[in-house]
C-alpha cells in the first residue's frame, strides 16, 4: 500500500493520558522498591536514590565528587577492572548528583542482572576513592572551572542564583578552586558513609525484566549495609534574596548574558501545572512570545527562553538570553514589555490552542520508553504526588482558559521581588 502524500494525516486532540501501573515492594529491612514494567526489549535500569545531593554537603564540591568517584575503584577492583567486568556483560552504571539527591543507575540486560548486580553494589558500598583518580578528577574539574569562569553565561547563572537565594543557600552552591583543592579522600569517605551508606531513600527498577530479577533484587537489598535517609527539610535554609538589578562588568565580551527571574511556587502547589503552561506560552518553546518578539521580529538574539525550575524546597522562574551588548537595553526593554503584556491582556484563543497542542504532544513524547516513564515516576515519588498526577495534567491543560492564565500571570509574573543579572561589557 503506497502512501498518498497529498492527503494530510488525521489530526487528533489529546484528551486523556494513561500512565502505566507500577508496583511497590518493601524489603525486610524497610526500603521501598518501585517497579515499573514497560518496553519490549529485555533491558532494565536499576536506580538507587540517595540523600546525597547538594543540600547535604558540608563543603562545596563534596557531593558531586563523591558521586563521580563511585566508579573509580573499590577495595577489590580498580576503575579499569570494574569497568571491564561490567562491559563483559554489555552493561554500565552512571551516577549523577542533583540539588536534592544523588542517583546511581545500572543499565543491563535482564539475563545478566544477577551477574551485574554484585559489581554495581560493590561500587556503591566498597568505594575507596583512590588518591590518584581523585587528583585526576580535581585537575579536570579545575580546568573546566577555569573555562567556565571566562563564560558570561556561567557567571550570570552563578550570580543570579546567589542574589536570588543567597550565597550560602545549597541550591546556589557553586564550587570554587579553593573548594576543589581542599577536597581529600577523607572528606569523600565521610560523606559516602553518612549520605550513601546512611542515606538510601528508595530503589527503582524499570524496563522489561522478569519476576526472577525482581525477586533477586529484593533478596539482595535485604542484606545490604544501608540505613534509611532522614528528612532534609529542616537543613535547607530560607532564601536570603538581594532583589534588584545587578551588573558584572566583563569588557572583553561582545555578548551580554542576561537572566531575570524570581522565586516561584512548589511543584505541589495547585497552580503549578497551569503556571508551567503559562510559562510555555511566554517563553518555553520556539513559538513563544519571547522568541517571536525578540528573536524573530526584532532580531536581537539567537535564542531566548523562560524556565520554571522546581526544587524540593523552592522553585525558581527565570528568563535567560544572550544579547549583543549594543542591543542589550533594547532587548531588556522588550522582555519587560512582554511581561507587562501577558499580565494586562488576555491571551488570544488561537495562541492558547497552538501552545496547548504543542505541549500535549511534547509531553507524550517525553513518556516514550520505560526509562522516561521511570524519570516521571521519580518525580511522583519525590514530591509525594498522587498516581493521577499525569493523567490529571491533560485535564487541567484542556480546561484552562485565557482569563485564568491572565490571573496567573498577574500573580506570578508581577515585576516585584525580581532579580535582574547582567554580565557583559559596560
Amino acid at each position: 500500500m503506497s502512501l498518498n502524500r497529498n492527503v494530510a494525516p488525521e489530526f487528533h486532540l489529546v484528551d486523556k493520558l494513561y500512565f502505566p501501573a507500577f508496583e511497590t515492594r518493601e524489603t525486610s529491612n524497610g526500603f521501598n522498591i518501585y517497579a515499573l514494567k514497560a518496553g519490549v526489549q529485555p533491558v532494565l535500569r536499576l536506580d538507587f536514590i540517595f540523600d546525597a545531593g547538594l543540600v547535604r554537603q558540608l563543603r562545596n564540591a563534596e557531593a558531586a565528587f563523591t558521586a563521580s568517584m563511585l566508579s573509580e575503584g573499590t577495595s577489590k577492583r580498580n576503575a579499569l577492572s570494574l569497568a571491564e567486568s561490567l562491559d563483559f556483560y554489555g552493561s554500565y552504571f552512571q551516577t549523577r548528583c542533583n540539588a536534592d539527591d544523588a542517583v546511581a543507575s545500572l543499565y543491563c540486560l535482564d539475563k545478566h542482572f544477577e551477574n551485574c548486580l554484585p559489581l554495581f553494589l560493590e561500587a556503591l558500598i566498597a568505594s575507596i576513592f583512590p588518591a590518584k583518580e581523585l587528583d585526576i578528577q580535581k585537575k579536570n574539574s579545575l580546568q573546566k572551572l577555569s573555562v567556565n569562569e571566562k563564560k558570561n553565561s556561567y557567571l550570570c547563572r552563578k550570580n543570579f542564583y546567589q542574589n536570588l537565594l543567597g550565597e550560602s543557600h545549597p541550591y546556589a552552591a557553586f564550587s570554587s578552586k579553593e573548594n576543589i583543592n581542599a577536597l581529600d579522600r577523607n572528606s569523600l569517605e565521610v560523606f559516602h558513609k553518612t549520605q550513601y551508606l546512611g542515606g538510601l531513600k528508595y530503589l527503582m527498577l524499570s524496563g522489561c525484566f522478569s519476576d526472577q530479577t525482581y525477586n533477586a533484587l529484593t533478596d539482595a537489598v535485604a542484606d545490604l549495609p544501608f540505613t534509611k535517609a532522614q528528612n532534609t527539610s529542616e537543613i535547607i535554609s530560607s532564601p536570603i534574596s538581594n532583589f534588584g538589578k545587578h551588573f558584572l562588568e566583563k569588557n572583553d565580551s561582545v555578548q551580554s548574558a542576561i537572566r531575570i527571574g524570581k522565586i516561584s511556587i512548589l511543584r505541589t502547589h495547585e497552580d503549578f501545572r497551569k503556571l508551567q503552561f503559562l510559562n510555555l506560552i511566554f517563553g518555553g518553546y520556539f513559538g513563544s512570545r519571547l522568541m517571536k518578539n525578540i528573536r524573530e521580529d526584532k532580531g536581537l538574539t539567537y535564542g531566548i527562553y523562560s524556565v520554571l525550575e522546581p526544587f524540593k524546597e523552592t522553585s525558581v522562574w527565570y528568563i535567560d538570553s544572550d544579547i549583543n551588548s549594543k542591543n542589550r537595553e533594547s532587548g531588556i526593554n522588550e522582555i519587560y514589555k512582554e511581561l507587562h503584556r501577558i499580565c494586562s491582556e488576555p491571551i488570544p484563543k488561537e495562541e492558547i490552542e497552538t501552545a496547548r497542542n504543542y505541549y500535549l504532544g511534547s509531553f507524550l513524547r517525553s513518556l516514550d520508553g520505560p526509562f522516561s516513564l521511570a524519570d516521571r515516576l521519580k518525580i511522583m515519588i519525590d514530591y509525594e504526588l498522587p498516581a493521577s498526577y499525569y493523567p490529571d495534567f491533560v485535564k487541567i491543560l484542556n480546561s484552562v482558559g485565557a482569563e485564568e492564565l491572565q490571573a496567573l500571570a498577574q500573580k506570578y509574573f508581577a515585576e516585584e521581588n525580581i532579580v535582574e543579572m547582567i554580565v557583559g561589557k559596560k
